[in-house]
């Protein structure tokens, strides 16, 4: 029976090790605090049992992929580990502080993988000076619901080590992008468009907080706007990646996070975990909690058009909205498609991972470079070029893929 140790008994972890279980994988869970791996496991126990109440798992299963999972002890005991997985809190040094006790007790045939979001693969090997064998594997929250799994190769990962890796997550049911070493990797690099440019639309006076996202729900198909996204992931938590993607890209204008934000998080307004932050949640539903300070904006015919066409190729389901609503849409989505491009200019990953990755990571209707395909390039490109006239941070140049 292959075997996966998991560093970190917290939400990633143990959803790693249930998902791992119930694929027929051992799963021993290391944690720094061995009373709460074991409730996690309780945890664990009782989400299967509930998959067994809904009729989507026999028993007899339930006790088997139970029975496979286990707290660890001491390192020493995953030098039978066929992989392992880090899912500790996302900074470096403690990621580090886990994994270094395991390096030299795991055979030399076991990829160390870590579950970050957003840190660098390559800086991370180096500390552990085992740059060969370390490996992102990027899980998705919930992971046993959550079907994408990143793979990420960093500059001297060995082949065999990504292999593995991959096999393993595809043997657990998962689907597997594969990315290069770069800050966010496909998913949480693409989707800041998503919520920066709703962050600037916000701040600039176009549109409320409940009005960006209408107009994303509605005429984007997106199942939740960018409001109601930070709210629920975490505005503490999407604030902090957005700050480490810039920092590590080296501060382009295009990534940079925004005050409102920081603002947010410094209150302790983190979205629905608190009650608070760009809504209110003491009462269903929710009320806007952040004032639009409406002003109004340039809208040259040039802009209009552009905007024209994108919004009317673009929507969902033929949609149609005001020229507000079209404006957000298009500028928003148009952000998005470019970031996407970037990506693939640069060599991140193929043009159909990052497609699959936005689809599956965050439940995008379409993947970005589909979806500007169906548009037509040159049309996204004439509306980015459009904005980056009007704007003073050349955040809008368009990638070299639209233009082609």
């Amino acid at each position: 029976m292959p075997t996966v140790a998991v560093l970190g008994a917290g939400t990633m972890g143990s959803g790693i090790a249930q998902v791992a279980a119930l694929s027929g994988w051992e799963a021993v869970i290391y944690d720094l605090r061995p009373e709460f791996a074991r409730s996690q496991i309780d945890r664990i126990h009782a989400a299967l049992d509930k998959l067994v109440e809904r009729g989507k798992l026999p028993v007899d299963q339930r006790n088997a992929a139970a029975a496979r999972i286990r707290a660890g002890g001491q390192s020493a005991d995953a030098a039978g580990a066929d992989l392992l997985i880090e899912a500790v809190i996302e900074d470096m040094s403690a990621k580090v502080a886990a994994i270094t006790p395991f390096v030299g007790v795991l055979a030399p045939t076991a990829p160390i993988a870590s579950n970050t979001s957003s840190l660098s693969i390559g800086r991370l090997a180096g500390e552990l000076r085992c740059e060969s064998r370390v490996v992102g594997m990027h899980f998705f929250n919930p992971v046993p619901l959550m079907p994408l799994v990143e793979v990420i190769s960093a500059p001297h990962s060995d082949a065999a080590m990504i292999e593995r890796t991959v096999q393993a997550a595809r043997g657990w049911g998962k689907t597997v992008v594969r990315a290069k070493d770069t800050p966010g990797f496909i998913v949480n690099r693409v989707a800041r468009g998503y919520y920066l440019e709703s962050l600037r639309l916000l701040d600039e006076g176009v549109a409320g907080v409940d009005e960006i996202d209408r107009a994303l729900r509605r005429m984007g198909g997106f199942r939740m706007g960018p409001f109601e996204l930070m709210d629920l992931i975490g505005i503490d938590v999407n604030y902090g990646v957005s700050c480490s993607v810039w920092e590590q890209m080296e501060r382009p204008s295009r990534l940079a996070p925004h005050r409102i934000q920081q603002e947010l998080a410094a209150a302790g307004r983190l979205g629905r975990k608190s009650g608070r932050g760009f809504y209110l949640y003491d009462a269903e539903p929710p009320v806007p909690a952040v004032a639009v300070q409406r002003r109004s904006f340039d809208y040259p015919p040039e802009l209009r058009e552009a905007v024209r066409r994108v919004a009317s190729a673009g929507a969902a389901h033929g949609a149609e909205g005001s020229a507000t609503e079209e404006y957000v849409f298009a500028r928003v989505l148009a952000t998005i498609i470019n970031e996407a491009a970037l990506a693939l200019d640069s060599g991140v990953a193929a043009q159909g991972d990052i497609d699959v990755a936005m689809r599956l990571g965050t439940n995008y209707p379409h993947g970005p470079l589909e979806w500007a395909e169906r548009i037509g390039r040159r049309t996204c490109a004439a509306l980015l070029r459009v904005m980056d006239r009007m704007s003073a941070d050349g955040r809008f140049a368009p990638a070299a893929w639209l233009t082609a």
